[in-house]
Order: structure tokens, then sequence, then C-alpha cells
């Protein structure tokens, strides 16, 4: 909200220099200088100091003419000093500041484009009021879209190779199957092989042997029969010899028969038994080893494929994300405004001509381009001593005066205090510590109020309402105590009080004086022309110390 403050003003209030904390600043402060301001602030005060001086003259006129200047005592140098009465009334504590106009919310217009040569090839004029949405900065976009052209390319290429290698996993597991059912028939097949040997070649075999050899036994037997038979026949002269030697020949045959049949069952049973089942076992090991081999074969192959298949699409992902990449810088070459507001150019490096914002400028990637300040919404930042930081909290009250409109007061309230002083702010102010405090405007004015522009703040600290008090004139300190001089029959009284808050003008009284009193204005020159003046009598009063004399000798 904002009210339009009247044309001649008849009182301006000052920041308060009383803690509201445990440990408020002393007094003898306030009393050696009502404040001394900065070399910033007395620059832009002057016309502010000359309305406090008129606003003096005209309140020792009202005092001299309600008779606030009742009597006048004698001081040691024989002076009339001006008094005022001790008197209630309300205590306003506030911190005055100056700082300057900005927006609440400020949307910045920042180059998201990496690398350090960007060339700006379009931005909006200074100044200029654009909408959401509309275009403020264009980048140079060349090389970016010739990046967008090569990496589409390598992305195609990458998507190419999945395929193939997709292809080739299941060639692979292909080949690996039909080699491992090929081991496996051999396998088998050899397992036969062996069990058809022992239990049915080499039994039949050795069967058909040993029937042979009962044949030709018996037929042995028979020619052994026969050629006895002979042998008797021939001694009796039935048969020749001839028919006898027929008859051994006969016989001698089957017995060698007999004796190859079964040297040909040793041999088998001994020897080629043996040696048949090793020949088929060995088979069977070696298509087992072969089942075994292309099962490692095939499980080789798919690694080496699958890995090959893993990595392309791996590749195809970084080539995809890329592209995303490039395609996203192609979309930070145009920056848009995210709000209304008016566009102001961030040209912080004033000494640097070259580094200036401009059509044609190179910048760097996350530079600030430029600031759109929402107009609506404004605020006030300035920067507290840290004498009085404790005296601000937030939701404070303030008012506003704004140096392009001084007849205009607006409605003010603290939104947030630093915890941490302005460390960019520390060799300007030549050590002293301050705290960035922001004080939003409550309601803005009608008037056209801009960024930058500096105002007065007035944070209202708290109001003593009733409070019995005097001006800060009026009290002096020596040692840590407070003093006033009371007027009474006799003369000037120096007596001790107790002070409490304070602002530049007056002091809060705690104890010591009662309502109605007068006291003199001059307490502190009076105070060290009595303070001094008692210390020198202290000294004149100690004893001088005796000294002895030595008598002469003799």
């Amino acid at each position: 909200m904002s009210k339009t403050a009247p044309s001649s003003p008849t009182q301006a209030e000052s920041p308060a220099q009383a803690e509201l904390s445990p440990n408020p600043p002393t007094l003898s402060h306030l009393l050696q200088q009502t404040r001394v301001p900065s070399p910033r602030s007395r620059r832009l005060r002057v016309p502010g100091r000359a309305i406090a001086l008129l606003t003096g003259v005209s309140l020792v006129g009202a005092m001299a003419y309600f008779g606030w200047v009742p009597s006048w005592g004698g001081s040691s140098q024989g002076e009339k000093p001006l008094v005022v009465p001790v008197s209630k009334g309300t205590l306003r504590i506030v911190v005055n500041e100056r700082g300057n106009l900005e927006s609440c919310v400020t949307v910045d217009g920042i180059c998201e484009l990496i690398g350090h040569q960007n060339k700006i090839i379009q931005l909006v004029p200074e100044g200029t009021h654009v909408e959401k949405g509309d275009v403020v900065c264009r980048f140079d976009s060349g090389e970016i879209e010739k990046n967008v052209a090569q990496q589409e390319i390598k992305v195609k290429q990458a998507a190419s190779k999945i395929e193939t290698t997709r292809q080739e996993v299941e060639i692979a597991r292909n080949k690996g199957e039909s080699e491992i059912i090929d081991a496996d028939v051999k396998l088998k097949l050899a397992e036969l092989d062996l069990k058809m040997y022992q239990k049915g070649t080499y039994v039949a075999e050795t069967e058909k042997i040993q029937g042979n050899i009962g044949d030709m036994t018996k037929k042995l037997q028979e020619a052994e029969e026969r050629l006895g038979k002979t042998k008797d026949l021939v001694r009796k002269g039935f048969k020749s010899k001839s028919e006898e030697r027929t008859v051994v020949t006969e016989k001698d045959g089957l017995a060698i028969a007999v004796k190859g049949l079964n040297s040909e069952l040793m041999v088998k049973k001994e020897y080629e038994y043996e040696r048949k089942s090793t020949e088929f076992s060995a088979k069977g090991h070696q298509a087992q080893k072969k089942v075994e081999q292309a099962k490692a074969t095939l499980k080789a192959s798919l690694a080496k494929s699958e890995s090959e298949y893993d990595a392309a699409k791996s590749t195809h992902v970084i080539e995809d994300q890329q592209l995303k990449e490039f395609l996203r810088q192609k979309e930070k070459c145009v920056i848009k405004a995210e709000q209304p507001g008016v566009v102001a150019y961030a040209n912080e490096p004033w000494y640097d001509s070259s580094r200036q914002i401009r059509e044609g400028a190179m910048v760097y990637s996350r530079q600030k381009i430029f600031s759109l300040p929402d107009m609506s919404k404004m605020q006030v930042k300035v920067n507290i001593h840290e004498s009085l930081i404790k005296k601000i909290k937030p939701g404070q009250m303030a008012e506003i005066r704004v140096d392009a409109f001084p007849n205009l007061i607006i409605v003010g309230k603290v939104k947030t205090v630093s915890q941490l002083a302005d460390s960019n702010r520390g060799w300007m102010s030549g050590g002293v510590k301050e705290y960035t405090t922001v004080v939003t405007i409550e309601q803005m004015p009608k008037e056209d109020l801009k960024p930058g522009m500096t105002a007065e703040v007035k944070i209202m600290v708290s109001e003593l309402s009733n409070v019995l008090m005097i001006p800060i004139q009026a009290v002096a300190e020596h040692k840590g105590e407070f003093y006033a001089f009371v007027e009474t029959p006799k003369g000037l009284e120096r007596r001790k009080v107790k002070v409490g808050e304070t602002n530049e003008k007056m002091v809060e009284v705690l104890g010591g004086l009662k309502e109605g009193e007068t006291v003199a204005l001059d307490a502190r020159s009076r105070a060290s022309e009595e303070f001094k003046n008692d210390e020198s009598k202290d000294v004149a009063e100690k004893p001088k110390a005796s000294v002895k004399v030595a008598a002469p000798p003799g």
C-alpha cells in the first residue's frame, strides 16, 4: 500500500542506535555523536540534514515559545544552559538504511551452450518489454548443426551394428548347438559299440569258436576210433596200409584244427577282448570330450557374440545420448523469455568493453546474458550494520521512500535477514560487517518504480508507549555511568540516572528522574568539566610523601 507524504515534513526519523538484545551498544557513542554516517550516507543525505537543521531551529523556537526554558542556573563558567522538562511520551525505535530497488522475481537468461566462444547473432535491444515465450537472444548454431548431422550418421551406424551382432549371436548359437548334437550322437554310438562288442559280438564269436571246437573234437574222437578199427583190420588183413594212412591223415588234420580253434579262443579271450574293449572305450571318451568341447565352444562363441551385441547396444546408447545433447545444444541456441518483463543486459564487467553484451559478442558457458525483472513485485535490498542487525526480524513493518518520488511513502515488510555478513562488501565498507536484509513492498504504487532506484528504508523495530524520556543531549556518560544535570532552586545538580532504549533523538529514563523535572541540554560539556575538576581535587588532596634529609657529617 502506498500513500503520499506531506510536502513539508516537520520531523524526520533517524535509525535506532539502541539494541533490543541483551548487549545493546553503549549510549556513550550516541552522546559523542548522534550518528556519523558513512561516506555513502553522507553523500546521499545532504537534503535530510538540512531539513533536520531547520527542524532543530523550529524546535528551539517552540521550546522558547511554550516556556520550556523556565530558568537558568549558573555553571562554573557563568553560562546559562538550555533546559527541557522530563516528559512521558512514545519512543519509536527504528532502523534507517538506504538501498536499491529490485524485482522480487527476476529471471536470468544464461548461456547454456558448451564452450567459451559462443557468438551472439541476435539480441533484443535493452529496455525492450517482452512477453513470455518471446525470443530474446539467439546464438550461432552452424557448428552445432554440423555436429548434429555427423552424429545422426553415427547413430544409424550403431543401430546397424546392433542388428548385425544380434544375428551373429543367433548364428553362433545354432552352430554350437549343431556341434553338440553331433558330438552327442558320436558319444552314443561309441557307447553302443562298446556294449555291442562286450555283450554281443564277443560272446557270439566266442560261442561259435567253442562250438567249432566241440564239433572238431567230436570228429577227432571219431577219427581216432576209426583209426583204431582200421589198424585192427589192417592186422587182420582186411585193410591196406594206404587206408590206414588215410585215416591217420584225417585224424591229424582234425587234431590240428582243434588245436587251432583252441588257440583262436585263447587269443580272443585273453587279448582281443581287452583290445577291442579298450578301443571302443577310447572312442567313447573321445566322443565325450567332443561333447564337452562343443558345449564350451558354444559358450565361448555366445559370450563373444553377445559381448559384441551388448557393446553395439551400449555404443548406440552413447551415440544417441550425444545426438540428444547436440539437439539440446541446438535448442539452447535460442533463449526465450520465461516471464514478461523488461530486458536488462548483464554488463557486469564494466571495465572491459570487449566483454559487453551485444550482437557479435563471444560469451562463455553459464555466462549471464540478461535479466527479466518482474515489475509487478518489487523489494529493497539494504545492508544493516552489525550493531543493529539483532533488532531486525522478518515480519517487521517498514516505510520506504524512493529518491525519485520524495513525496511517496510505501509500506513494506522485512522478508529475510541474512545469517552471514556480506563478504562482497568487506573491502568496500572498511572491514565493517553488514548483513543483507530484504524488505518487500506490500502493495505496488501507481508510480513507475524501476529496478536500481535508490530508496531509504525505515524499519519499525518497536514502539514504547508512555515512557519517561529526555533528549540524548541531556545525558552524559562517565566511566560506564550516566548522568543528567537537573535544575533545582540552588542551581543545576548532577544526578546519576538509569537509561533504557534510545534512538538518535531521545533516550528512555528508567530511574533517577521524575516527570516534570527540567534537565540541561549541555550535559556532556558540563559533565566533562565537573569530572575534570573532581579529579583535580582528588590529586590535590593526596598527602605529599615525606622526604628524609640526611644530617651533615660531624
